[in-house]
């Protein structure tokens, strides 16, 4: 396949796209700019620039970068199916391949490469130590935790938790907000007003709609570590992990042989499946079923592993009760009795080995020092969410976000 080139890419996008784009990146174009400009403009900043663009990328996609950068120009990386794109693949700045069923394959042109390399780390550095992804994570966090958040009341969030964490000048707040890509993305204006919405949130209709049916309290109450906790390891996020329910899901998850990757995606997509409402949602227990140890499980430890993955799933904070729990509200809770029976699980014969993805390094922020108010952050180039919530047109029972919709980006 002929490798496509930065311009190439470039002129791809309507007029609009590469102005959003541009604005995402920290270049603004004119609006009164011809396409062809906008496009040789956007080309030059983007090769000459590098360092300056790449620090307005969220942690994801710089992370990215440098294992793709590591691997080397034209390496494929086998990957999972995230819930969501990162923005270089919806852009197609970096290269990829879902033909593979099984894997997502990414790689980086030799162009790119050849741009970002030199300075792709010490983005990183500057951005954990200026503190910028810190203020991404518990962004991000909140968001995960609420599902679907009021604009003003996210910017709050972040007021209380910097004031409290690093004193009352916001400048540098100010500053972080509004290089980082999160406001730009994930914050929505439409009919439901404007708010700030978690990547992971593939219906905000049917949120906005359950919230007003049900007449449900104020938001739930959460810390900034709560917030730390929810919102690191994008896109596979795991939440209320230290709670005791989530501290013996992940022992269960252990003894049935995930490790690593592996782990913390079981985990990831349990409670993703825990904020839906359908009472038999099988995919919730779908990590059983695919544990590496599954075969060995009979009726009897079967059910004792239902009933803690239900424990957990009631306990997390779902996003159409603003961050309370199905337990603590007495609503949409699991029903594990459906999957009473032991399901007959084994793997095809033939079944082709792939190359096992890892997690990245964790990160530590070393902390930061820096009015900030909630008015007017700008539209941004937004990412659209593909994975419908009706049964998958296979006749698995599943979702079609959790069967063959997921092989779709």
């Amino acid at each position: 396949m002929k490798e496509r080139t930065l311009h190439t890419i470039l002129d791809g996008f309507q007029k609009m796209e590469l102005q959003d784009l541009g604005n995402i990146l920290g270049n603004d174009l004119s609006p009164k700019m011809r396409k062809s400009q906008l496009v040789d403009q956007l080309h030059t900043y983007l090769r000459g620039q590098p360092r300056r663009w790449m620090s307005h990328l969220l942690e994801r996609d710089v992370r990215l970068l440098r294992d793709l950068v590591h691997a080397g120009p034209d390496k494929i990386q086998y990957q999972d199916f995230a819930d969501y794109p990162s923005l270089l693949e919806v852009t197609g700045l970096v290269e990829y391949d879902d033909s593979d069923e099984n894997f997502h394959k990414v790689w980086i042109s030799r162009e790119l490469y050849e741009i970002v390399a030199p300075e792709v780390e010490k983005v990183i550095r500057h951005g954990e130590k200026s503190g910028q992804y810190e203020v991404e994570r518990i962004g991000l966090g909140y968001l995960n935790l609420y599902g679907i958040l009021p604009t003003d009341r996210f910017v709050d969030l972040l007021i209380d938790w910097y004031k409290e964490a690093h004193g009352a000048d916001y400048a540098q707040l100010t500053r972080m907000l509004h290089q980082s890509p999160l406001v730009k993305m994930y914050r929505y204006q439409d009919g439901w007003g404007d708010y700030m919405c978690s990547p992971c949130v593939d219906n905000v209709d049917e949120v906005f709609t359950l919230r007003e049916q049900l007449h449900q309290r104020e938001f739930k109450v959460f810390t900034p570590a709560d917030a730390r906790e929810a919102g690191a390891g994008a896109p596979y996020f795991t939440v209320g992990m230290k709670t005791p329910e989530g501290m013996r899901l992940e022992q269960l998850y252990r003894r049935l042989g995930y490790e690593g990757f592996d782990l913390v995606k079981a985990e990831h997509d349990t409670w993703m499946e825990a904020q839906f409402t359908a009472a038999q949602n099988d995919a919730l227990f779908q990590p059983l079923v695919d544990s590496p140890l599954y075969l060995e499980l009979n009726d009897e430890s079967w059910l004792s592993c239902c009933r803690m993955v239900r424990e957990y799933a009631d306990s997390v904070p779902k996003w159409f009760l603003k961050g309370h729990s199905a337990k603590e509200a007495n609503l949409f809770k699991a029903d594990w009795e459906a999957w009473s029976q032991l399901p007959q699980h084994e793997k095809p014969e033939g079944e082709e080995e792939y190359p096992k993805w890892t997690m990245p390094e964790p990160t530590i922020s070393d902390g930061f020092a820096g009015e900030m108010s909630s008015k007017e952050y700008p539209m941004g180039f937004a990412i659209p969410h593909v994975a419908p919530n009706d049964p998958c047109p296979c006749g698995s029972g599943l979702r079609y976000s959790r069967c063959h919709g997921k092989y779709l980006s």
